[in-house]
């Protein structure tokens, strides 16, 4: 029995996007789950210095996740593509040629991480009182590297061809071990912060087995055999095309947020735990804008794929109009009630009051954001990425990390004021990008249609 496809190419186009985007959001919302049980879990048996270890931590190994979806998220692409042009031939190539090539990125990254997390530690100025445990955090995780690449390539697949739904069932899965293992492992056993990353690097382990399993019984929705696993130099280089500025995209962007880190962590280790509670709480915020992001993204592939770059547009603007409720919501809780949310992540009063400072200046990021990640969205299905990379960039390096600096340097700065510069640089983002739209050069970037037989 094969796995069904499913075409975006025809039909009401809310809908759509609607019933695509609600599972990829349930299980990125459970995928967040992870990091957020993880600090509530060391907030509430560890200590401040334990949060501030796992949120620095997981901050660094999201340089090499975000890193790896870049590359995965190429191949969803190219999926996309094809399947929208009928083109069943080639959506086996791209799925065979893609399993070499995250086979070696995986144990790249894995082995890269465990030589310089380190180093990494120390230029993000984490506190003396943090270092032990973020260093052996980050290291258990790191191991787990071709575990988050494997689980990534599979469920890469299931989107490119249209299921959002499977991903779903497998990281529910990975979520429940995930939190009974940080319960025993931090909670009873109290082993700190190495209980959590041997909880969260079993979880994903589990998440890429059962993904897997999937796989290798429904098969893929079209012809495919062990032949056609195996390097592609074409194939590769535009893999390779599509992904790297991806990759680059989402390993600056995190990057940047990096530097802010070590900004704020030189504040001390109540503003660096206030700042790690602050990112997750911002990181459910996001869920909508990125769940909808993807669901942009699968459905522009295949509509470029079938010569439909209106259709893909006209999905990209509804997309962002139901984001943007999303985000008016998340901005009214924050700025109405700003210690709600930070208390249930910690019991520190002063940790609170502080997170609640950088969470309301963030909140209004999170409605600019609704329009930056559909665009985005549409950028990446019609293989745009070097210009998506170059304007998150522009914004990350030329206005969020100088703004930063700047108000970091300002007589009685509060996280308020730092949390400001996510929306400037927001805002700096969508003027660029709805310019490049205007030239319409996104129309005649259809990257499949470079990958000849």
């Amino acid at each position: 029995m094969k796995a069904a496809t499913r075409s975006f190419t025809t039909g009401a186009i809310l809908p759509q996007l609607v019933s695509f985007a609600v599972p990829t959001f349930l299980a990125m919302m459970l995928q967040t789950l992870y990091g957020t049980v993880d600090v509530l879990v060391i907030g509430n048996f560890g200590s401040t210095a334990g949060v501030s270890a796992v949120s620095t931590g997981s901050q660094i190994l999201s340089l090499a996740t975000f890193l790896i979806s870049g590359f995965t998220t190429a191949s969803t692409v190219l999926i996309g593509q094809y399947l929208g042009a009928g083109d069943d031939k080639n959506v086996s190539r791209v799925i065979g040629g893609s399993i070499p090539v995250f086979g070696v990125i995986s144990a790249f990254f894995a082995v890269l991480m465990v030589l310089i997390h380190p180093m990494l530690l120390t230029a993000l100025n984490i506190p003396t009182e943090a270092m032990a445990q973020a260093r052996i955090y980050t290291l258990i995780c790191s191991c787990g590297i071709p575990l988050i690449v494997g689980y990534n390539a599979v469920c890469a697949i299931l989107r490119g061809m249209g299921d959002s739904k499977s991903p779903l069932v497998f990281v529910s899965i990975a979520c429940v071990v995930n939190i009974i293992g940080d319960l025993l492992l931090t909670g009873w056993l109290g082993m700190g912060a190495a209980g959590v990353a041997v909880a969260t690097v079993t979880a994903q382990g589990v998440s890429f087995a059962i993904s897997l399993l999937y796989l290798l019984r429904k098969g893929i929705g079209v012809p495919f055999h062990k032949s056609d696993i195996r390097f592609e130099a074409k194939l590769t280089r535009k893999l390779f095309q599509l992904g790297v500025p991806m990759a680059v995209q989402s390993i600056m962007i995190n990057l940047s947020f990096l530097f802010i880190t070590s900004i704020i962590n030189a504040m001390g280790v109540t503003a660096s735990a206030a700042m790690g509670v602050g990112d997750k709480i911002t990181c459910f915020a996001f869920l909508p804008q990125s769940a909808f992001s993807q669901g942009v993204q699968v459905f522009a592939a295949q509509n470029m794929g079938a010569g439909k770059p209106e259709r893909a547009l006209k999905g990209m603007w509804l997309s962002a109009c139901v984001t943007t409720v999303w985000g008016l919501v998340f901005f009214g809780i924050c700025n109405l009630w700003p210690a709600m949310l930070p208390g249930l992540f910690s019991t520190d009063a002063q940790v609170i009051a502080m997170t609640g400072q950088y969470v309301s200046a963030y909140s209004f990021d999170t409605v600019l954001t609704c329009l930056i990640f559909c665009m985005n969205g549409l950028l990446a299905g019609c293989g745009c990425a070097g210009f998506s990379m170059t304007a998150n960039l522009l914004a990350s390096f030329g206005v969020r990390i100088p703004a930063t600096w700047l108000l970091s340097r300002m007589a009685d700065v509060t996280l308020f004021h730092i949390g400001l510069a996510a929306p400037a640089a927001s805002a700096v983002q969508i003027v660029i990008t709805l310019l490049y739209f205007r030239t319409g050069r996104w129309k005649k970037n259809t990257i499949s249609a470079a990958v000849p037989d």
